[in-house]
């Protein structure tokens, strides 16, 4: 095996360890960002994330050009009830915010960002991994019990304070 490719699948496991070790959305948009600059050269600052409820077969979006991403928090919550690996739920929610932040950055076609997201997915943590199979956003497939959520939008957002942290500077 060449020094290259050992280095290439030393990084993917890395990258799979940090997906799934993650304990907050901070912790793995910092990572989403670190990928997306490293697998497509592209970067974008200074995200806020807001949680809401939505319908089932909304995960997330970004309001065109804002600073936010929404994330679908009935959609989270019953996920975290559903999958007994929280592995799993980290990948679902790493490909929700991967999805949004490919958006923000000015990507708007959906299917096209699916398939980044699938091609980025893979080449940084490997074809077999799970965040590959849940690019494609077919998530009520998966999780049917995920239907029965209430079919209505929220009109209350929830601010997480601890989000993009690498992008804010602190003063002392």
């Amino acid at each position: 095996m060449s020094e290259k490719r050992a280095a290439g699948m030393e990084r993917q496991e890395e990258t799979r360890r940090r997906v799934e070790r993650a304990e907050d959305f901070d912790a793995l948009f910092e990572l989403v960002k670190e990928v997306v600059e490293r697998e497509i050269r592209e970067h974008r600052a200074g995200l806020s994330l807001l949680l809401t409820d939505m319908p089932p077969y909304v995960g997330a979006y970004h309001p065109f050009g804002s600073n936010a991403i929404v994330v679908n928090r009935s959609l989270v919550n019953a996920l975290r009830k559903e999958v007994t690996d929280p592995r799993e739920l980290n990948s679902f929610i790493f490909t929700l915010l991967m999805h949004e932040y490919l958006h923000s950055m000015g990507h708007l076609d959906d299917a096209e960002v699916r398939r980044m997201v699938s091609n980025i997915c893979g080449r940084a943590l490997g074809e077999s991994h799970m965040t590959v199979k849940m690019s494609s956003a077919d998530w009520l497939g998966r999780y049917p019990g995920l239907s029965s959520l209430k079919d209505a939008f929220s009109d209350s957002f929830e601010s997480v304070t601890k989000f993009d942290s690498s992008s804010k500077s602190y003063m002392g």
